[in-house]
This record gives C-alpha cells, structure tokens and sequence, in this order.
C-alpha cells in the first residue's frame, strides 16, 4: 500500500475578534464562482451531497486541504458554527477583507483593540489521512449521511482485535474519519477520543502514528492547551524528526506559552523547508515581539508571566502583578474555572504599544493571547487601569473556557460585567432603541465589531452588557457558566442558548428589554 501522505498545513484565513476556533470574524470570506456548486459530506466527489450553493453565494472558508491532485475547502454559512461542509476550491474566489480602523470609545469599553490572533483563531488546517490507500474507503463507511455508524465503527475494532495489520490499519483510518468530522461540528471532546484510539491501531506504523499525534495536538492547540500539545508534538517529532506539521504547529504552542524564541525557532525552520504565507505573518509578529521585548525585566509566578520596560518600574510591575493575582481568584470563583495555561503580560511605553500591536491612538489595552498594557506615566495601579487589567483577564478566562468559540456580545458583555460596569446609566436610550425595533441584528453581534460605526459600537457595548446582565438576573452566574461550557460544544450560538438558558434571540432580547425596564426605569 501507498505510505500515508500528510497533507499541507495552511494558515489561511486570520479570524478576527472572539468567537469560533475557525474564521472568527464570522464574516464571509469567499463568493462562488461557479454557476453551481456542490457541497459534500466528506472531502471526495463519490460523499454524498449535502447541498448545492450557487454563483454569488457568499461562504466562511475556515481551512483548506490540498493533495496531490486536489483541493477541498470546509465551509460555512454566515452565523453558523457548524461547518456546511466540503467543497471544490476551485468553484471559490477568496475575498480579501479590508482592515477597518476601530472607531473611538465612548465609554462602554476602554480596552478595544486589533482583533486577537492567538492559535485558536487561526484557521489551521488540521493533518489528514484521506490521501492514504484505503482510507477513503474506511471513512464512507463510518462517516454517512452525516453522522457516525457506531456500528460499523465497532465492527473494525473487533477486525482489529485478532492483531493484523490491515485490520490494525482499517481501524486507525475508521477512528481518524469519525474524529476528524467531530472536529468539523466542534466537538472536540469526541474528536479527542476518536483520535486517541486511532493511536492506539496505529501500532507501531510511522506514518498512522504521526498523523495521530498530529491530530491530538492539533485539537488541543485549537482548545488552548498548549502544554499537552506540546507533549504530543514531542512524541510525533520523535516519529518524524523533520516534519513540517510539527514544527508549525510546534511554534504555535510555544507562541501561546509565551515562549517567543522556542516559536520562532520552530516557524523559522519549518519555513526552510516548506515556506507558507500565515507562518510567515505569525512569525514577523513573534520577531516584532522579540525585538521589543529584547531589554525586558520579567517576573512570573503560577499564573502570569510578566514582561515590562520602559514606563514600568520594578515596584509598579510588582503592585499589577499582585493586582493579576487578586483577579485571578475574584474571576476563578465567580466562573468556577481555572485556565490551563500560564497568561502572558506585557507592559509597554505608550509609544511601544502603539507601534507593536498597530493599535489606534485612542486603544488602552489589549488581549491577542497576551495582555498588553501601556502604563508610561504610572506609578502605581489606579482603579481605571485596575479595572482595564480584570477586563482583559477575563477575556483570557472565557478564550479557555469556550475553546475559542464564544461570541463577541458574550465575551464583551461579561467582561464588562466583571469588571463592575451595570446597564443602568444606558437602559433609557436601550429601551428606546428596542421600542423602534431599531436594534442590531444578533449576527451582527456575534463577530467583530471593528466595522461599526461609533453610534452601533456603543450600542453593541450597552447591549452587550444588558444581555448578560439579565441572564444573570434571571439564572445567576451557573446560567452564564452553562452558556460558556454549551458555547464551547454546541453546533451554534442559539444552540448554546436553548441547551443552556432554554432561550433563544428573539425571546432574549424581549427578557432583556423587561430586565431593563423593571430594574432602572421604575
């Protein structure tokens, strides 16, 4: 048989703002060219067809995948998290989308900045199998009609068991498919299931191994588990010394452990070899932080790594990390969550800031994976900047806790709200605004905001924190923190809220307008 073929690696849509692990701005990035296209349940044209998209439609390409002869493309429709499906490259034409300078803050929010880039909101393509001999095969029967045949799925493990070698094959290849489509809904959980058993058929078959391993870190990258994919990566180097994958995935979890040499060592020598333009941008990014950071003093303790320069003396550097920490457990008990990894902090100049992160002038803070504060001018924490740094950290903590996958009105509204900001200074004009039926579309809500105009931005702010500010009324904080944990496994954000809050757009926004009215203006 054919030796398994790992395909490319492809960085190819930079997701913006905070929302699914795919393409998170959540904003078309692909037309059809052709007159009609058809959408597969699986990459090969003998799936069967789920539907047929026509020319203009517009699509959310989240990953391509190339093999020798072909190219298939996963694809959504605007507002859904579950991936549509597989399609032909070649009926697409990528749309470039412009960056959009984010209007000045009117107060709803003082820590906007340039949409995060972190591993969870790259668009990576994850390793396949599908170009090996056999595999095909093996994934039309187990993946059909568009779930998975448990059955037949159990049959070749019990092939497998009897210790041959193609049964040990057809049984890794089995649990490859059905991970790699609970991968395409979201499901992570499964999907790292699925590919744990695959590594145990793969035997002791080089190829089967590093696709495995391969998956296994790839999925936990995805979910901001640096550390254990980190681990996986280990195994599969071990495999395959010289691999791409590895090292491009490798850089990522560097990247996101704050460990910026190790990234750009393994960016720079997979680039030698297979040179690829999203590594290439992550890896201009990772020299920028680099070269700024060069000169830092750093403190660390088992939650933060700390960088600082400039404008931030030792002792000042000191008081924000002890205002992290005090954070830290205020978040961590009133989300019942713990963060898996180490968080980054950076503490520039104001002109440092302004030229590493490319933010607009107005910008007093971000959260790319990394907090980045300018504190020029500072001497100890104030209750604004004290409030700035709880903001962003609970930006970290719902990154961690939804794998990527919460929405920007979620996100915003809860970091407003933990960092004590209430509606009731907006309630008046929010009421006014839903009574003329002029409110923003919740899809609209959903991914990045960097488009809007200042007078929608303010509103998506205000509303954003009504909204959670009345699911917390009505179902306290274990509502939101089953909405957090739906939003991290569900098919779509209604999905999350049905499953979570038995609630949908339409009647949470009603919820929301009667919270208003009854809390502030009686």
């Amino acid at each position: 048989t054919r030796s398994l073929t790992l395909l490319t690696l492809g960085w190819l849509a930079l997701g913006s703002g905070t929302g699914r692990a795919q393409n998170q701005a959540n904003v078309p990035n692909a037309t059809v060219k052709a007159d009609t296209l058809a959408v597969y349940s699986g990459m090969r044209s003998s799936s069967s067809v789920l539907k047929s998209l026509n020319k203009g439609d517009q699509v959310i390409l989240d990953f391509e995948i190339k093999s020798s002869t072909e190219r298939w493309c996963g694809v959504r429709l605007l507002g859904q998290a579950r991936m549509l499906g597989y399609v032909q490259c070649q009926g697409l034409e990528r749309v470039e989308q412009p960056v959009v300078e984010q209007p000045p803050d009117a107060g709803f929010s003082r820590t906007r900045g340039p949409s995060k880039r972190s591993a969870a909101d790259l668009a990576l393509a994850p390793p396949s199998a599908h170009s090996a001999s056999g595999y095909d095969e093996v994934a039309s029967l187990v993946v059909r009609e568009g779930s998975i045949d448990v059955v037949k799925l159990a049959e070749l493990e019990a092939a497998a068991r009897s210790g041959s070698a193609a049964g040990m094959t057809r049984a890794a290849f089995a649990h490859l498919a059905a991970g790699s489509f609970e991968l395409s809904g979201g499901n992570t959980d499964q999907a790292i299931e699925h590919f744990r058993a695959a590594l145990t058929f793969a035997g002791k078959q080089p190829n089967l191994l590093l696709v495995s391993l391969l998956d296994l870190a790839y999925v936990h990258l995805r979910r901001s588990e640096y550390s254990i994919a980190l681990e996986y990566l280990g195994r599969a180097r071990r495999v395959a010394p010289k691999s791409v994958a590895v090292a491009q995935l490798g850089g990522w979890a560097y990247y996101g452990l704050n460990r910026v040499d190790q990234a750009i060592e393994e960016w720079k020598g997979a680039q030698r070899i297979q040179p690829n333009p999203g590594v290439a941008l992550a890896l201009q990014k990772a020299e920028r932080d680099k070269e700024a950071e060069r000169d830092f003093r750093e403190e660390e303790n088992s939650h933060f790594i700390l960088h600082y320069h400039g404008g931030a003396t030792p002792q000042l550097a000191s008081e924000i990390l002890h205002t992290l920490e005090a954070h830290f457990r205020s978040i961590q008990a009133e989300l019942h969550f713990t963060p898996a990894e180490p968080i980054g902090v950076i503490l520039y100049t104001q002109e440092a800031f302004a030229d590493i992160t490319r933010a607009p002038s107005w910008a007093r803070g971000m959260n790319d994976g990394r907090i980045r504060v300018p504190v020029q001018g500072l001497a100890s924490v104030s209750a604004p900047l004290s409030r700035m740094l709880k903001h962003e950290l609970t930006h970290s903590f719902i990154q961690q806790r939804t794998l990527g996958r919460c929405p920007q009105w979620v996100n915003e509204g809860l970091a407003q709200w933990i960092e004590g900001r209430r509606a009731g200074n907006d309630a008046r004009s929010l009421i006014a605004v839903y009574e003329r039926e002029r409110s923003m579309p919740w899809t609209l809500l959903e991914g990045s905001w960097a488009g809007l105009s200042d007078q929608a931005v303010h509103f998506a702010y205000a509303w954003s924190l009504a909204s959670v500010e009345s699911i917390i009324a009505d179902s306290g904080m274990p509502g939101i923190e089953r909405l957090l944990d739906s939003l991290g496994t569900e098919s779509s954000i209604e999905a999350a809220l049905r499953a979570a809050l038995h609630t949908n757009y339409a009647d949470l926004e009603q919820e929301t307008a009667k919270y208003l009215r009854r809390t502030y203006l009686q």
